[in-house]
């Protein structure tokens, strides 16, 4: 596919000089005609602007870069008992995975372990602002994670992931004349729907289903972390 994408714009490059809105508009038909199952937004923006980087969600609703690493952000994800009864690790799992991911962007977080401890120690969130004043943190995000299978339903030969929820953000800010109590704010609550693979399901003898269930969660706390942190679109699971 790559190749083909290198035709079109040696080709485009070669044409006489046009207005760039009219190079846009043939670059645009061009690769509709030869990529049509591929992203033609994220193509074009690398082509024009060099795979420029998007406003995060986050930062798009509160204003603050925590790649900038002065801010403090704790992640917590809770689940159905239903869920948790057949993926007992899954929330630790998630919130782990994009801890990870979210130490390359030299973001703050509050160490998972230590927000799961704190949770079996108290047996519930609350509304996070004991949760967020315990560990110093400046914004919580809370995944609430409704619904996840591996399994096509009717087709148990088969495996295609499939989760659902709510993820909402917060900002923690002190309340009172003295300011030493805290309370969460909800900046932005959005909803989300992942599908893995997006296209079709796979045959369960060509992977396990352990191993597709962690290649899931992989897929779920990236697109949860991209919510975190100013990305290209290239970064964008196709």
């Amino acid at each position: 596919m790559w190749i083909m994408e290198n035709r079109v714009v040696k080709s485009l490059n070669r044409m006489p000089e046009q207005p760039v809105s009219r190079r846009a508009v043939l670059l645009i038909l061009a690769l509709a005609l030869v990529l049509p199952g591929c992203s033609l937004g994220v193509m074009v923006g690398k082509m024009f602007f060099d795979d420029p980087k998007m406003k995060s969600v986050f930062r798009a609703s509160t204003g603050t870069d925590l790649t900038k690493g002065e801010k403090t952000i704790l992640i917590a994800c809770s689940t159905t008992h239903q869920i948790l009864s057949r993926y007992p690790g899954i929330r630790i799992d998630i919130v782990d995975k994009m801890s990870r991911i979210l130490d390359t962007r030299n973001v703050k977080i509050v160490p998972a372990d230590d927000v799961a401890t704190w949770f079996d120690d108290h047996g519930e969130w609350g509304d996070f602002s004991e949760l967020a004043d315990s560990f110093d943190a400046d914004y919580v995000m809370h995944i609430d994670l409704k619904t996840f299978a591996v399994v096509v339903p009717d087709s148990p030969h088969l495996l295609q992931g499939k989760a659902e929820g709510r993820v909402s953000m917060m900002e923690i800010k002190p309340v009172g004349k003295s300011g030493n109590k805290k309370k969460a704010i909800v900046a932005v609550e959005r909803s989300f729907n992942v599908m893995f693979p997006t296209t079709y399901p796979v045959p369960r003898e060509s992977r396990s289903e352990e191993m597709f269930t962690e290649n899931f969660i992989d897929r779920i706390s990236a697109q949860m972390a991209r919510m975190l942190y100013d990305h290209r679109p290239s970064e964008v699971d196709l």
